[in-house]
Parts: structure tokens; C-alpha cells; sequence
């Protein structure tokens, strides 16, 4: 507010009219014709201005994030170009689509023929592909780790059959060492009871030629 209490704008506006006023004549038909040279340099050379202005509103419309698909073609960009509106098609679909209708394929904005090419998508597309290619990589690392892996457990597993076989063969030998070993304890037993009777019966036979020896008169 100024100090008479009428908005600062007013007075700045009432001011510039002023100024104006004092002016010369030859000065303000200068600046007339320096206004109608831009309006006729803009409308002759729309597609400068179309340019300027996209690069103007580029920081406003860029999507948060940029596509790696044409919206025409629905596949992988080739050679991708960005229009005046900021949508990014592939150039071949782009001049194909720009014979048939001079309008964006997405939101029917006059392109004026203005296709640039989209070198932040080509970026970004570069990036994928190294990080694709960094992915692949490292999952190609891993398959062959894993690779490794099998191989080692194959190795184990046929070892362990092995061991297993041989474990088997020593039970079964081990069996075969238990039964002679029954049957040898057994034959033993028999042998031991044999003997048993044996001795009784010798001690028998012992007592009754001690008996004998007693009836008997010994000469020398």
C-alpha cells in the first residue's frame, strides 16, 4: 500500500501510463513495429516457436518416469523423437502417423510436424540396457556357481553311493562272519559237553581200577 492508501499496483500502473505519455511519438511507433515483427516472425516460423516452447515446458510435462515403449506401436522404441507436447514415439511410427493425421497420437495436440529426437529417452534406454546387462551378468555368475554346485553334489552323492555299497558289503560279511561264528559256538558247545562225558566216564573207569588194584596181590 502507498501512503495515500491505494494499492501499489494502481500506482505503478498509473506511473508506467504516465511514462508512456511523455514519450515520444517516434519511440512508440518504434516499439509498435518491433511488437508486429515478433507476432509475424512467430506466426511465420511456428516450428521455432513450437521448439522454444517445448523446451520451455519440458521441466512442466516431463513424466516422472520416462517410457521405453511407443504409445503407437506398443513395442521397444526404435529411433525414439518426442513431440512439442512431450510423448515420445518411435520416429518411424511418429512420420507415419504425422501423413495420415498432423495430430498427437496421444492427446490430439497439434505436433507441427515437430519431432525431436528424444535424447533423454535414448539415455535412459542406454541405462537399462547396462543395467540389464549387468543383471544378466550377474545372474550368469550364478547359474554357473549354482552349475558348480550340482557338480559337487553330484561327486558327493556318488560318493556316498559307493560308501553305501561297500557299508552293505562289510554287513553282509559281518552276517556271514556271525553265522560261522554261531555255527563254531555251537560246534564248540557240543564238543565241551563231549568232553564232559568224556571226563566222567574216565573218572568212572579211573575208580574201578582203583578198586581192581586193591583185590589184587602185586609181586615184584
Amino acid at each position: 500500500m502507498s501512503d495515500s492508501g491505494e494499492p501499489e499496483t494502481s500506482v505503478q500502473e498509473s506511473q508506467l501510463a504516465e511514462q508512456e505519455d511523455e514519450m515520444p511519438k517516434s519511440w512508440k511507433k518504434r516499439m509498435l513495429d518491433e511488437d508486429s515483427k515478433n507476432e509475424s516472425s512467430r506466426l511465420k516460423n511456428p516450428k521455432k516457436v513450437a521448439k522454444r516452447t517445448s523446451r520451455k515446458l519440458e521441466a512442466d510435462f516431463e513424466p516422472a518416469v520416462l517410457p521405453l515403449d511407443c504409445s503407437i506401436c506398443k513395442r521397444p522404441f526404435l529411433d525414439p523423437v518426442v513431440t512439442n507436447c512431450y510423448h515420445y514415439f518411435c520416429k518411424k511410427c511418429a512420420l507415419k502417423r504425422h501423413t495420415e493425421n498432423n495430430k498427437c497420437f496421444v492427446c490430439n495436440e497439434p505436433t507441427l510436424g515437430v519431432f525431436s529426437t528424444a535424447v533423454e529417452v535414448k539415455q535412459r534406454i542406454a541405462e537399462t540396457q547396462k543395467e540389464a546387462r549387468a543383471m544378466v551378468k550377474e545372474v550368469s555368475a550364478m547359474l554357473e556357481k549354482a552349475s558348480a554346485m550340482v557338480d559337487d553334489a553330484r561327486v558327493i552323492s556318488e560318493k556316498a553311493a559307493k560308501m553305501v555299497e561297500e557299508v552293505e558289503i562289510m554287513v553282509e560279511k559281518a552276517a556271514d562272519m556271525a553265522m560261522t561264528a554261531e555255527e563254531t559256538a555251537t560246534k564248540a558247545a557240543k564238543m565241551v559237553r563231549e568232553a564232559d562225558i568224556t571226563m566222567e566216564t574216565a573218572k568212572a573207569k579211573m575208580v574201578k581200577a582203583l578198586a581192581l588194584t586193591k583185590t589184587v596181590m602185586w609181586t615184584v
